[in-house]
């Protein structure tokens, strides 16, 4: 299993739009599972459980990890995703595809100015224009720093996956002069915090 593919086709795009695609991924990124063990974690029937593992297979974002013959000779299939986290590349995809990736951004960004203001202290608003200018950003950073990387994690989903937004953060922190002036306010004050 890979640790992090970059997604930049459209057709997987569109596979990960529907969130339960995304959940799916998710949980098979931390074990492999059965559809009856994801339809019980999702709370869906089988079939349509067996519906998005078909959908996600095709696109190759999930694969049979292994088949187990049961005592009754019934063979139970496991799948597992083929990497354990998935980036979106919406670089240049369609208005529509970004759209429908923006809340995602948009939460990570204000998780991460929340836990900056939260260590300065910093009442300050930010509006939505610069929240989505900020995320924009961090999104397209983490795409960069992913296609950069030479080696293989080696830790756990969560672990990789908060890594990479520290890095991302990190380097968005690194070059302010891209921020609008509310968030490098922000930021500044984050420095001379850790200073002290």
């Amino acid at each position: 299993m890979k640790d992090i593919e970059v997604v930049a086709e459209l057709g997987k795009a569109k596979v990960l739009i529907d969130p339960m695609r995304r959940e799916i991924v998710r949980l098979l990124a931390d074990r492999p599972m059965t559809e009856n063990e994801l339809a019980e974690a999702l709370g869906l029937s089988d079939p349509s459980v067996g519906h998005h593992l078909k959908i996600l297979r095709e696109s190759g974002l999930v694969r049979l990890a292994r088949k187990e013959a049961e005592e009754h000779g019934i063979i139970q299939k496991f799948y597992e995703a083929n990497a354990l986290f998935y980036v979106i590349n919406d670089k240049n995809m369609p208005l529509e595809i970004k759209r429908y990736f923006m809340p995602v951004g948009l939460e990570r960004t204000r998780g991460m100015i929340a836990a900056l203001k939260a260590i300065v202290g910093e009442p300050r608003i930010v509006n939505t224009k610069e929240l989505e200018e900020l995320a924009r950003t961090i999104d397209s950073t983490i795409v960069e720093i992913t296609q950069r990387r030479t080696r293989q994690w080696k830790e756990n989903r969560e672990e990789l996956i908060v890594g990479l937004y520290q890095d991302a953060l990190t380097h968005v922190l690194e070059r302010t002069n891209i921020l609008p002036q509310s968030l490098r306010d922000i930021l500044h004050k984050t420095r001379s915090e850790y200073k002290k």
